[in-house]
Parts: C-alpha cells; sequence; structure tokens
C-alpha cells in the first residue's frame, strides 16, 4: 500500500501531467489570426497585370505579395482600379495597399525596407525610324508622342515638357492604353511611346509585335519599384516588414527566381 508521501507524489505528477496536456490543447487549438488585403491592381505588366488580359497572371508583385504574406497566414485579394484611383483608395484605408507605385508619388504610404524592382522610362519608335531621344529639343522635334494620362515618367526633363501640355504629345486614357499606343506606333501614327522598359517589352512580346519596335531613347533616371501599405491601417508596418524578411528568405533559396522566370525578367538587384 503507498505511502502517504507517495500518494502525494503520484497526485503532484498527475496534476503535472494534466496541466501540460490543457496548455497543449490551448496553444493548438488558439486560432492563427490572419488577414485578407485587399490590394489595388492596375495593367503594368510585368509588375502588375491583370489576370483577365494576362492569362490569369497577377504580376510578380502580386505573386510575391502572396508567397510573403501567405508565410504568416495572410492572404490577397486584388481590386482592379486605375493607377490614381488606387493610390487614393489606399491613402483613405479603404483598400489595404498598391501593388505597384513609386515612393516618390505617395511618400505618406508605409513601404518595405527596399525596392521590389527598378524602372527606367524608355523611348521606343517603330524599326527604321530616324527619331532619337536627346534631350528636350529632340522632344519638340518629334511629330507625336505617345503617353498614358497621369503617368509619372520620372526624368525631371521628361516631365517638364509633358506638364506644359504640348501639342505633340497624345495623352489617353481608358481601356488598355499601352496597347492602343502601340499599335499607333506600329501604324506609323505616332514617332515614340514613353514606358518603363520591361513593361513595353512585355507588352510587345505579348502582342506578337517585338520585332517592330526599336528603344529609341533612355532617359539618365532609374527608380525603385515598391509594393505599399495603407498609412491608414495600424497593421501595415507589420506587413511591410512579412515581405521584406520573406523576400530575402525567398532570394536566399532560389524562390524568387523561380518566380520571376515565369515572367521571363530577372532579379532586379542583379541588374
Amino acid at each position: 500500500m503507498p505511502t502517504k508521501n507517495e500518494q502525494t507524489k503520484q497526485v503532484l505528477k498527475a496534476l503535472t501531467f494534466s496541466a501540460l496536456c490543457i496548455s497543449f490543447i490551448t496553444l493548438f487549438a488558439t486560432p492563427v489570426l490572419s488577414d485578407t488585403l485587399r490590394i489595388a491592381t492596375d495593367e503594368w505588366c510585368p509588375y502588375d497585370c491583370i489576370p483577365s488580359q494576362n492569362q490569369g497572371k497577377v504580376g510578380y508583385l502580386g505573386d510575391l505579395l502572396i508567397e510573403t504574406l501567405k508565410a504568416k497566414g495572410h492572404t490577397v485579394e486584388f481590386v482592379e482600379v486605375s493607377y490614381s484611383r488606387g493610390l487614393q483608395l489606399v491613402r483613405e484605408g479603404k483598400l489595404d495597399g498598391t501593388m505597384a507605385c513609386y515612393r516618390e508619388e505617395a511618400p505618406d504610404f508605409v513601404y518595405p525596407d527596399f525596392a521590389l524592382g527598378k524602372s527606367n522610362t524608355t523611348f521606343f519608335s517603330l524599326k527604321g525610324s530616324n527619331w532619337r531621344y536627346t534631350g528636350k529639343k529632340s522632344l519638340e522635334q518629334a511629330k507625336l508622342i505617345g503617353v498614358i494620362k497621369g503617368y509619372d515618367y520620372v526624368d525631371p526633363t521628361v516631365m517638364a515638357y509633358l506638364n506644359q501640355n504640348p501639342k505633340n504629345v497624345l495623352a489617353i486614357t481608358g481601356e488598355k492604353p499601352l496597347e492602343r499606343l502601340l499599335e499607333m506606333l506600329i501604324n506609323g501614327r505616332l514617332t515614340a511611346v514613353i514606358e518603363d522598359k520591361i513593361v513595353l517589352q512585355y507588352k510587345a512580346q505579348q502582342m506578337g509585335k517585338a520585332n517592330q519596335i526599336i528603344v529609341s531613347g533612355t532617359t539618365d533616371v532609374t527608380i525603385g519599384v515598391y509594393t505599399s501599405f495603407s498609412p491608414k491601417n495600424p497593421k501595415s508596418a507589420e506587413y511591410a516588414k512579412i515581405v521584406s524578411e520573406e523576400t530575402l528568405k525567398m532570394r536566399e533559396d532560389g524562390r524568387l527566381q523561380k518566380l520571376l522566370e515565369r515572367y521571363g525578367i530577372q532579379d532586379w538587384k542583379a541588374e
């Protein structure tokens, strides 16, 4: 028959085991708090793609957002909206973030620790064209230059000229603006189209027109492309930190390069 001390020890062991079981059950029964982030998206492929126009692709920044935030249990919902409207909705807190923007355009937004791409404003002309961008004078000499209304083309010389609303600049809006500008260029109606280099090359390749255009000039300014989060959301800094940390992990283990290869591009850090 157990002694009183032995009985006490057995009771203590039983209580300890019960406490551990309860702790274990509580730990794994506690739900992980996950959020669904609503992110503004516009057509600026391969950074930011509208799936219906790109065989279901959301852009490499969209894929990156999905992968990085998934690591902490969060999901992403993309909301198709014009670029300027998207910035406004994110600023007001009606959307949680925007897939791609320049930091200079929205300095009040919350950003990852580093850019997730690089952009360089480039001029494209019809193959065989003699026109070349060399500065303001060449802009004045162009018959007609095509741009997308409301876009920031970054370079000070280019933007100063565009902001004067000269007669030889056609600024278009509406659906599929870049595709329409490319068609006009190929049909001989435009001297040049201004766009980010990989964006226009991606679109031209998609349209089967890549062999009909040439690069007719580049600007000196290269600018970072960022995913950003709303200044109105108290969790934005947390989301930005997740994107920063998980992107570095993806670069280290090779997942980032595999993601980028789906769009035919290289890691911006290596450029």
